[in-house]
């Protein structure tokens, strides 16, 4: 029977998972839970080392001769002291030990609770990693133990051996074994020399959504394996303009997920979700796809080796290139092509539902129209939140380069950012631009490498209608003062003494007679001032996404179409004498 405590028994299934059967055990109060659930389990074969100082070395000393990890086991205070030396040796000596440290409730650290000194981190030095699990009584709290046991089980032979330490804090009933059967853990696997015909095999006949973050560089020999790939599998590229990928199969999957309702889209659900590059702006897509973490399974195609579990379901960690995995996954691959992409055009006609209005003048209509001038091979930086979402509704030319800071998601550095990247491309280069970002970084407009080809629109709705967009007044009646930081600043000055050809408007007919200006050379940088305000462009902006967060799909709607993909005609047939029947009755 094993211990009731729940980061033990994800601590214990994990260790079986890796197949790491041979445990030292030293005695003491806190890790009775551990030890007993271990000692009780015959995959197990225990050793008794009273001494922690000894434990490690005899640790070691066997991982040394199996060539496999082998694990101690200690109870808090000093016994993880004396673990120090053993650990030290080991890590010098690139041997696979996983040092189990038992803790006490964290949060009595430095209360005078007995035994409670500061054990998380105590080997820094001298470990591949050291984590510290949760205390388990939610399903996220579950997720976040699973995972960091799983990177430290990782680390311990990943690119070359070495210790680790987890570090698990017991609180709870201590002395009630009631659990008979551990829970099954999900495990995650580092793949350095794949087998590239076992992962074609893997794919075939599965709903694949590649996911396509930010900050790759694409190839033409890329883009062909791409297309190959997408001819060969049930599969999507789900992309967005930080993408910057142009190819069959590519679906800009924002709108969806952004402003339809998440239990509609559950159709919509991979089985497998194959990760490249960063972050995206979507708000929407990680929390959908972790809604259905249990019927997916997640690859990230990472050289890196970073665990990124950004689905809850990461099993697999290629590391290998996104080029090295696309030409390595066609040579192998036994389909030839996938005729009926029913994954793809399931996206599709979804999206179709997404019918855009004729915005009035907006956020939206300026990025409309800048959309439409930018011309090909330009690049286009949008600053955070707001600038980046209302440019994701509209196609742009091919070959523009689009960059975003949503990496960390900060307003500080956007403008500057974009100098640099225009200062070293001879396009046109674009920056839109929200009020607070800019005035936070606007000592970037007078950097001395801009030159000729800037073209800055900056969306000034008078503070952050972000969070009107978000909250509104309703919610929060004060929301101007601090939460949007109320202003009544204009660049005006500022940007006309740098030698900017400065433009402001107000109306959309005024901005009609500027923007066309922007599509073409100029003997000076340009910067155009969008006048607003924010409550009234939130206003707008929640119009537009409630058209279709009250849209819904009938459930009814939903079977036709699962019925009408997967059936063959004779049974279609069959399915609609029978409801026709059901009807009638």
């Amino acid at each position: 029977m094993y211990s009731n405590i729940k980061s033990v028994q994800i601590l214990i299934s994990l260790m079986k998972e890796f197949g790491i059967n041979h445990v030292i055990l030293s005695p003491g109060g806190s890790d009775i839970p551990i030890i007993h659930s271990i000692e009780t389990d015959n995959y197990f074969q225990c050793y008794s080392v009273v001494d922690e100082r000894s434990a490690v070395y005899y640790a070691m000393g066997m991982a040394q001769q199996l060539q496999q990890p082998v694990t101690c086991v200690c109870t808090s205070g000093t016994a993880v002291c004396n673990y120090l030396p053993g650990i030290t040796e080991a890590f010098y000596q690139d041997v696979p030990v996983l040092a189990v440290t038992a803790d006490k409730n964290p949060y009595y650290q430095d209360q005078l609770e007995t035994q409670k000194i500061k054990q998380n981190g105590i080997f820094k030095d001298v470990v591949k990693k050291s984590v510290e699990l949760p205390i388990v009584e939610s399903s996220e709290d579950a997720w976040l133990c699973n995972r960091l046991v799983n990177e430290a089980m990782l680390e311990l032979t990943h690119r070359g051996a070495g210790p680790v330490q987890i570090n698990i804090p017991i609180v709870g009933e201590t002395n009630i074994y009631d659990c008979e059967v551990l829970p099954k853990q999900r495990k995650m696997t580092y793949i350095s020399k794949p087998n590239w015909g076992e992962l074609a095999s893997q794919l075939s006949n599965k709903k694949v959504m590649v996911v396509v973050g930010q900050n790759i560089n694409f190839t033409e020999n890329d883009i062909e394996n791409m297309e190959v790939f997408f001819e060969c599998y049930d599969c999507i590229y789900a992309v967005e303009n930080l993408s910057n990928l142009c190819c069959k199969g590519i679906v800009n999957t924002y709108a969806t997920t952004e402003m339809r309702p998440m239990s509609d889209l559950d159709y919509l659900c991979p089985e497998i979700v194959i990760s490249i590059g960063n972050n995206l702006s979507s708000y929407q897509l990680k929390p959908f796809l972790r809604s259905h973490y249990k019927s997916m399974e997640n690859w990230l195609i990472s050289e890196s080796g970073v665990v990124r579990d950004a689905y809850k379901c990461l099993t697999n960690i290629v590391e290998v290139s996104p080029s090295t995995f696309f030409s390595g996954i066609i040579s192998a691959s036994i389909v030839k092509k996938h005729s009926d992409h029913l994954y793809y055009n399931l996206w599709l006609d979804e999206i179709n539902k997404i019918n855009l209005p004729d915005f009035e003048f907006s956020n939206f209509y300026v990025a409309k129209r800048l959309a439409e001038i930018m011309p090909e091979n330009s690049i286009l930086h949008t600053a955070i939140l707001n600038s980046t979402r209302v440019m994701q509704f509209f196609p742009i030319a091919k070959g523009i380069k689009v960059y975003s800071n949503v990496g960390a998601l900060g307003i500080d550095g956007c403008f500057s950012t974009f100098v640099g990247q225009a200062a070293v491309n001879n396009s046109l280069s674009y920056l839109l631009i929200g009020d607070l970002s800019f005035f936070y970084d606007m000592n970037a407009a007078g950097l001395k490498s801009i030159n000729r080809n800037v073209r800055v629109i900056l969306l000034n709705n008078g503070g952050g209608s972000e969070f009107h967009f978000f909250m509104g007044k309703r919610n929060i009646p004060e929301i101007d003062s601090y939460i949007c930081a109320e202003h009544e600043k204009i660049a005006t000055g500022w940007i006309i003494s740098l030698g900017y050809d400065y433009y402001t408007v107000t109306t959309k007919e005024e901005f009609e007679e500027v923007i066309e200006k922007f599509g073409l050379p100029s003997e000076k940088p340009l910067f155009l001032e969008v006048l607003g305000n924010m409550e009234a462009e939130a206003e707008r902006t929640n119009a537009f996404y409630d058209l279709y967060r009250k849209m819904g799909i009938s459930n009814k709607r939903v079977v036709k179409k699962i019925i009408g993909n997967m059936l063959p005609e004779r049974k279609k047939q069959k399915v609609k004498k029978i409801l026709q029947i059901l009807k009638e009755s």
